[in-house]
């Protein structure tokens, strides 16, 4: 696939153009004539504008002051500034993340343009996103976005939802990484490396208590042993209370919902075997235990009847006299929720790696050996209503190996390249089990039969006897009466509704004779309920999943220095991945398998299937092409195609009915990107501002997403999707005491085709619906209507995100004592947060902004630091994934005017506070 010219100059992207030009236009009348064309004019003015601007102002200031200090990354296996590096990248120190309290991943999009980090119903099921594409990390899909932490590639998403400590830098590199860091990094990358020995010794200690007892403790030590030698020790712990309160008093449960415990600790020890051999050793152990998010109904996706339906399925006097609870269905996202919530986690990883650099004159050898290990036990009570009714018991391991091999060439010489070779294995488990809970049974499926009997039943039992009363329009009500066994006999019947004596009796027999005599709902119930209680409650759905990837690439990347202002880049890698699985789904319950003519009560859940041979074997090329050109001696402009791939794979999730009629696909193809790329990287105002912004047209074929059947998620390759926009990177310390950072983001998506999306919920609730009648009577099963979404934009791709973080630090007169202030800003604008991609306008998160504050005091030598800190001021209430009701299409809570349903939102952090100390040494 090939980036058409005809595309690059589609509306959408002339506007983008335009904006960039607008910009420029302030500042040099030239660019604003009317007939100028934008990019002739970007291009033209872009030198004089900065080099004119930077000696004018530069001129003025000051020498005194240092500027920015240098920023140095490794996103090209060579440490180099990050103005140099032709990329659209950002980079954050270690001490810029202790200076805003991030302390995960999740906490880092705040502060990136185009980059942002979900959390779903699991812990496990995270995404992390660049340019609105990514992927879940509770399946066997591969991710969107590379996670390499000190040159070792983490595989799932779910496996970095833990505490990050001593840092040394986290670089975000947006776009196709394909060529240096190979496979799944089809959308960028984040690398991070860890703090290392140092020749002195040093360290610190920290530690901070906040707002729902939040406690977080993390330290440092690092020292020689000898002149070769050396070692460094880090930890963190943290431990708080959940964020929810829960009013259900079900067995297990507890008032407070949320609540958090990880702990880290990392070894490193570094030393030099000869005088051109330093080797560095890692050890790192991480935990996390907690009770899973806060998950709300959104009061807006209710209609009225949802509430009496529920009441009803859990009712237990039964369905047509409803007495059961009810969800939090009114008060919006207020972290206060009604319902069933066991949720808890144990999730655990180690590793170990051996980073090798081996200098041979000017050139230099780097061997990065890795193991790695995670392991996540996780308890779920999937429906989320105050009843013990479905949960789901997961348990992911991956066993993961890595060994890779560099060449990298001196700096500085026409020709500077880097060569490489690659391999990985990866052994991958998935055990799921769903267990019914005690109130599965009875009431709820006793209910939801009677219910469904009553529903076929009563129209066409009140049709048949409406000539034998004097007045029909009671016909529906008697009918109802019968079926649900309210009344039995014929005089009852009489005197209740007034009729001549002997109607009822004939009303009786009459019901008797079209198959729905009294008390057919509450008998068809009770029946339903046995059958379900005489199977196993207990793993009542068994599914194993197993994977095991080999993967070997060979890379290389040259730069070839055409003149000093002029540098020409190209790279290939060329990837073989081999995948073999196999995938199990035994239902030892028939009651949720699907219907049949001999399992009639079939809920249509999950459907048995045995697959022991599953295998996905190809060969990737992927390649880059790179010019950058110094323009002046501040500023570098730079274009770029690149290509990358996200590697196809296996469903590790099971189908129901409607996944059966699709044939079960178990096998999905890889996705394939290709970026164009345009940007500028300025150095302004003798050092005092850096400003990058850069121009990205990205379009992906055989885009991977999933499709839901009401229940399970099923990944397909979805056609062609087109991401493209502008982001913009702007550093500031025009004095030494303020310092600023801005981030913002355009971001324009549309399917160009996308044919086979998820229909809307009421559309699937009638298939499922459809499905069961057609099975029971031994047909085959049929799929669901696909949407349409070509043109449409998609999900998790805000238009707009900005953020702005701005300190001022100065000493206090007359002491050795400095203060400090820091504000921070984050804007996202709206955005579709559904978990299955369908445009449900439900699921909408509206834009929001996030505030946040922090001060306090320093003593001069920078030895120690107290401060007071606040998150999310405004306690803004916000989703980061919007779901259906788990089983909400099964239990009707649908609307079949509009097609949506009652949906959920896993709720972001509201306003937390806390004191912070820490101490240097």
């Amino acid at each position: 696939m090939t980036v058409s010219i005809s595309k690059l100059i589609k509306p959408g992207r002339v506007h983008i153009l335009f904006a960039i030009t607008s910009l420029l236009s302030l500042t040099n009348p030239a660019i604003a004539e009317e007939d100028a064309n934008p990019v002739e004019a970007v291009a033209g003015a872009v030198g004089s504008v900065v080099e004119g601007t930077a000696k004018a102002v530069g001129s003025v200031i000051s020498t005194v002051f240092q500027g920015i200090e240098e920023v140095v990354v490794t996103a090209q296996k060579r440490a180099e500034d990050i103005q140099d590096v032709p990329i659209s990248i950002s980079a954050f120190s270690g001490a810029f993340m202790e200076d805003s309290g991030v302390n995960t991943i999740q906490e880092l999009g705040a502060y990136t343009p185009n980059l942002s980090l979900t959390q779903s119903s699991q812990v496990a099921n995270n995404r992390i996103i660049i340019r609105g594409v990514g992927s879940v990390g509770n399946s066997a899909i591969e991710p969107s976005v590379a996670v390499f932490i000190d040159g070792v590639y983490y595989p799932r998403p779910s496996s970095v939802v833990g505490s990050l400590t001593d840092l040394e830098a986290v670089e975000v590199l947006r776009g196709p990484q394909g060529t240096l860091f190979g496979r799944n990094a089809s959308m960028g990358a984040l690398n991070i490396r860890t703090a290392k020995p140092s020749d002195e010794f040093e360290g610190q200690i920290r530690g901070s208590y906040g707002s729902d007892n939040a406690v977080r403790v993390s330290g440092n030590a690092s020292a020689p042993f000898s002149d070769t030698s050396g070692g460094r020790l880090s930890f963190q712990y943290s431990d708080r209370d959940g964020f929810g309160k829960n009013t259900f008093t079900g067995p297990g449960n507890k008032n407070e919902i949320g609540d958090w415990e990880d702990v880290t600790v990392r070894g490193k020890l570094y030393f030099e075997p000869t005088d051109n051999l330093d080797v560095t050793l890692t050890f790192d152990y991480s935990e996390v235990k907690n009770e899973g998010p806060v998950v709300e109904v959104i009061s807006d996706t209710v209609l009225p009847a949802y509430g009496p339906t529920i009441s009803a399925i859990l009712s237990p006097t039964g369905p047509f006299a409803p007495t059961g609870p009810t969800p939090e269905l009114t008060n919006g996202l207020d972290y206060e929720v009604n319902q069933d919530h066991r949720d808890t986690a144990d999730d655990n990883q180690r590793g170990f790696s051996a980073d090798f650099n081996w200098s041979v004159g000017e050139y230099n050898i780097r061997s990065i050996t890795a193991v790695r290990d995670w392991n996540n036990d996780s308890y779920e009570t999937a429906l989320r209503l105050p009843a013990d009714l479905f949960n789901r018991v997961t348990t992911y391991e991956v066993d993961s190996f890595s060994q890779e091999l560099q060449f990298i060439s001196p700096i500085g010489e026409r020709l500077e390249y880097v060569t490489g070779l690659y391999y990985y294995k990866e052994d991958y488990k998935i055990d799921q089990n769903f267990d019914l809970g005690a109130d599965f049974c009875g009431p709820a499926v006793n209910n939801l039969v009677q219910a469904r009997v009553g529903q076929a039943a009563i129209p066409a039992l009140a049709a048949g006897i409406a000539a034998f009363l004097p007045n029909p329009a009671l016909a529906p009500t008697i009918a109802g009466a019968i079926v649900s066994g309210a009344i039995t006999d014929g005089p009852t019947l009489d005197a209740a509704f007034g009729l001549p004596a002997g109607t009822g009796v004939a009303l009786l027999a009459a019901a008797a004779g079209a198959g729905a005599p009294a008390g057919l709902a509450p008998g068809t119930g009770a029946a339903a309920s046995g059958f379900c209680a005489a199977g196993p409650q207990i793993a009542a759905v068994d599914t194993n999943f197993n994977q095991d990837v080999e993967s070997i690439a060979i890379f290389g990347q040259a730069t070839f220095n055409v003149t000093d202002e002029l540098r020409l880049t190209g790279g290939v890698r060329y990837t073989r991945d081999d995948k073999k699985g196999s995938f199990v789904s035994l239902i030892p319950n028939p009651i949720v398998a699907p219907a049949s003519p001999t399992n009639p009560f079939g809920l249509d859940l999950r459907a048995a299937e045995n697959q022991p041979d599953l295998r996905f074997k190809e060969n990737k090329i992927t390649w880059m092409v790179n010019a950058a050109y110094d323009i002046t001696d501040y500023a570098m402009v730079f274009g770029s195609y690149s290509t990358g791939f996200k590697s196809g794979g296996f469903n590790s999730d099971g189908f129901n009915s409607i996944g059966l009629a699709a044939g079960a696909p178990r096998v999905f193809d890889s996705e394939e990107v290709d970026n164009f790329e345009f940007g500028i990287k300025s150095t302004l105002f003798n050092n005092r501002v850096r400003a990058n912004i850069s121009y990205f047209h990205t379009e992906i074929s055989n885009y991977q997403d999933r499709q839901f059947d009401g229940v399970n998620f099923l990944v397909q390759n979805a056609g062609e999707l087109t991401q493209q926009g502008v982001e913009l990177d702007i550093q500031a310390q025009p004095i030494e005491q303020l310092f600023m950072l801005f981030g913002l983001s355009y971001l324009h998506s549309d399917f160009d085709t996308f044919t086979n999306a998820t229909n809307l919920p009421a559309v699937v609730a009638a298939t499922q619906a459809q499905n069961s009648a057609l099975l029971a009577m031994g047909m085959p099963p049929v799929t669901v209507p696909p949407r349409d979404l070509t043109g449409l934009r998609n999900h998790f791709s805000p238009k707009w995100q900005a953020s702005l973080v701005a300190e001022w630090s100065d000493d206090l007169a007359d002491t050795n004592l400095g203060w400090f202030i820091r504000g921070e800003f984050q804007h996202t604008s709206a955005q579709n947060l559904g978990a299955e991609t369908n445009q449900n306008p439900q699921s909408i998160q509206k834009g929001y902004e996030v505030f946040n504050l922090r001060g306090g005091f320093r003593s001069s030598d920078d030895k120690w630091e107290l401060s007071a800190f606040a998150r999310n001021l405004g306690d803004e209430e916000y989703c980061q994934t919007v779901f259906n009701q788990p089983i909400g299409t099964t239990l009707g809570l649908v609307d079949a005017t509009t097609g949506g349903g009652m949906q959920r939102c896993v709720l972001g952090a509201p306003r937390t506070w806390g004191v912070e100390a820490a101490y240097r040494f």
